[in-house]
């Protein structure tokens, strides 16, 4: 899950627990509200544990790789159209016979 299915079930279980006054014989909405919410904190706190785990072994992996050496693209020189890129050469043709 993400953090906003996070948010969303933590408000969706308040709504339950809080706002919604039903008296149903099958089910008590308010605990099942307080499931909701319990549900999604620790569903939160498992995301950014996670998330902390993931980016520490990133960095440690990026660490262990040596940089690369930087590469100083060509200069290149700029034409009338944006589009085109390559250095305009003509192309050499044989003399007609007459």
């Amino acid at each position: 899950m993400h953090l906003a299915n996070h948010r969303l079930l933590f408000t969706v279980g308040a709504v339950l627990a809080f706002a919604v006054h039903v008296d149903l014989d099958v089910v008590d909405v308010e605990v099942v509200g307080w499931i909701l919410m319990l549900v999604a904190v620790v569903a939160t706190l498992l995301e950014v544990a996670g998330r902390r785990a993931r980016e520490r072994a990133l960095r440690a992996a990026s660490a262990a790789q040596p940089t690369p050496a930087r590469v100083v693209p060509a200069r290149v020189t700029p034409s009338l159209a944006p589009w085109d890129t390559r250095e305009f050469r003509p192309v050499p043709r044989p003399a007609r016979e007459s």
